[in-house]
């Protein structure tokens, strides 16, 4: 009995001492009736500090929700205390302000604010400055007056480098100043860097700066042109068009040094990178015949701009050759001299296309000679020069594969040939005449080209056709009677121009006619005697075995006048004589028993008969 009350005592104690016992009394204050609680903790069960220590109370880690048994809540190294009272954290959130890092990170790795998502307020998240390695509490971690989150986001530039491309230009240069690329070192992709553009003035932002069409990077490394000139020789052509459209010079004003600049060519229609010298043809005949090297020689055609036709003007070129230049027979040898090119040497070569290449009009006139493509360059350039158009260029092969150059043009319809020596000569009469006095042989064909100047003075081949040599020798002309009889008239006209005290006298004709028959019977004058009434006389005569073949009634009274016979009369051994008579008879005829014949390949014939002149004089 003793034991099971002993049990129960102590079990009624452990109760009491388990549960709190509240005492309630009812007090007065101020007069009022009012209940008072009090409550009394027993050591065992009640404390005002949590066992974790954290700095918090027990009533504050119920306010802000955490662990009163352990000092780090939210497990971010940083006691709930601290997180509270110090830094004003989030004691239950590792990142407070959910930024990516933890509070940790931010106060004691980063030093940045905790309850701040962008510390420096740059616009970047602390995190991605943390990933992207720039300082989070900088809002311009390079210093380069952009700030990190538009290197970032806006310019993709690199916030840690304030030359994000390494091209020697800040990013805020390139972005603010020069508007170029940042972020790659030749912003316009020229092969040239932005810095290097800046230095020598080309714009880095296009990649042709003046528009030749060469970018700026070929133009300076490859080129070396001009990238700020289109035309760095000033020759009228862009140098993209000299390189990439006819593969001149850019630097060279004249590339294949021909006298001619190389945009002049192409506005003339020549090839700037082919010297026209090296070959007689339409190329040649364009640059050759060309206004600017027209305009070389024009102080010598001034003289013949006197003349008021183009018989008369023409034939002054002619003479005015023909006194002035001369035949390059050393120049012809090796023209025509066969070489081995494979077996001459570099030098060997460019010396002889020097010595054998066409002249300019202008080179042939220094140099006083030439062969017949120059002259036939020269004869062109001066009747085109003194207005004679069109002109004729006669490109001329003849049996032996023998080829020659020559100059023709028009009066009244035909044909006329200046092949560098007066007298101008009727192109089908230039045919026989090719097969008698030259060592050229039997033509086989004639190309023409027709060549009158545009309204700008240059050049234009307008037409070109070929003759046979048949064609051409059906256009000779053969001399009539009444030929004949307008040579006399006109040689009687030019005779009293130059003597105009002389009247013609029939009584002297009786002793023409004889001298005449003589003449051409002997070769020799006959013994006449005067008719009554004269005191003294003589008797002049003279013959042309060629005349006849030069002959043509469109070009007569300019080849009686300068050719023959007129020019006799003003020598000394008849100027003497003539001056001491006033009478005059002339007669003249073909002489039948002196006729040259040429015969050509086909059996084909052409007469030429000797023309003589007798005059007979007296006083």
């Amino acid at each position: 009995m003793r034991r099971r009350y002993a049990l129960f005592v102590i079990l009624l104690l452990t109760a009491i001492l388990l549960n709190s016992a509240c005492i309630q009394k009812t007090t007065t204050v101020d007069g009022q009736e009012g209940t008072s609680t009090l409550t009394t903790s027993s050591s065992l069960t009640s404390s005002t500090t949590p066992e974790d220590n954290d700095g918090l109370s027990f009533d504050e880690e119920q306010k802000y929700g955490t662990d009163p048994s352990n000092p780090d809540t939210d497990g971010d190294k940083i006691i709930d205390g601290d997180e509270v009272h110090k830094y004003h954290t989030d004691p239950l959130k590792v990142d407070s302000d959910e930024d990516g890092l933890t509070d940790y990170e931010e106060l004691f790795g980063y030093n940045t604010n905790p309850l701040d998502v962008d510390t420096d307020g740059d616009g970047l998240r602390d995190s991605v400055e943390v990933e992207k390695g720039t300082d989070p509490t900088l809002e311009d971690t390079d210093g380069d007056n952009i700030v990190d989150a538009d290197e970032v986001n806006t310019y993709f530039t690199n916030p840690l480098s304030q030359d994000t491309d390494g091209d020697g230009l800040t990013d805020y240069a390139e972005i603010f100043t020069y508007n170029t690329s940042p972020t790659t070192e030749d912003s316009d992709g020229d092969g040239i860097n932005d810095p290097e553009e800046l230095e020598v003035k080309t714009n880095p932002l296009l990649k042709d700066t003046d528009n030749d069409r060469l970018w700026d990077g070929e133009e300076l490394v490859k080129y070396h042109t001009d990238p700020l000139n289109p035309d760095s020789d000033a020759d009228d052509l862009l140098d993209g068009y000299e390189l990439i459209d006819f593969q001149t010079n850019p630097l060279e004003r004249d590339s294949d040094k021909d006298y001619l600049p190389d945009g002049y060519e192409v506005e003339i229609g020549t090839d700037p990178a082919h010297d026209w010298r090296y070959y007689y043809g339409p190329e040649g005949f364009k640059a050759g015949l060309s206004k600017l090297l027209r305009k070389e020689i024009s102080p010598v055609t001034k003289q013949f701009m006197e003349y008021n036709t183009t018989l008369e003007r023409a034939w002054a070129i002619l003479e005015w050759i023909d006194e002035n230049i001369q035949y390059n027979y050393t120049k012809a040898d090796l023209v025509d001299k066969l070489y081995n090119w494979s077996t001459l040497l570099e030098y060997e070569r460019e010396l002889y296309d020097n010595l054998t290449r066409l002249q300019a009009a202008n080179d042939t006139i220094y140099r006083k000679s030439g062969i017949c493509g120059d002259y036939a360059i020269l004869t062109a350039a001066l009747l085109l020069e003194s207005n004679i158009s069109p002109v004729y260029v006669l490109d001329i092969y003849y049996k032996d594969f023998i080829r020659h150059a020559t100059v023709a043009i028009k009066i009244d319809g035909e044909y006329f040939v200046l092949d560098q020596h007066l007298p101008m000569k009727p192109i089908g009469n230039y045919y026989w005449k090719s097969l008698r006095e030259s060592k050229m042989g039997e033509i086989t064909n004639v190309t023409f080209y027709a060549i009158k100047l545009d309204k700008n003075g240059e050049p234009i081949i307008y037409s070109n056709w070929t003759w046979t040599g048949d064609q051409i020798k059906k256009k000779a002309y053969t001399m009539t009677e009444e030929d004949i009889e307008l040579i006399i008239e006109l040689t009687k006209q030019k005779f009293l121009e130059l003597y105009p005290g002389y009247k013609e006298d029939e009584r002297l004709r009786r002793n023409a006619e004889t001298q005449l028959e003589s003449i051409k019977s002997t070769n020799e004058t006959a013994r006449t005697f005067l008719p009554s009434g004269f005191t003294k006389g003589w008797t002049l005569w003279w013959c042309s075995e060629y005349f006849a073949l030069y002959y043509h009634p469109a070009i007569a009274e300019k080849l009686v006048e300068d050719y023959w016979p007129v020019s006799a009369f003003l020598t000394d051994g008849w100027k003497e004589v003539i001056e001491q008579c006033d009478k005059f008879y002339l007669i003249m005829d073909a002489d039948e028993n002196n006729v040259i014949v040429i015969k050509d390949s086909m059996g084909d014939t052409f007469k030429i008969p000797r023309i003589i002149m007798v005059m007979e004089i007296a006083k």
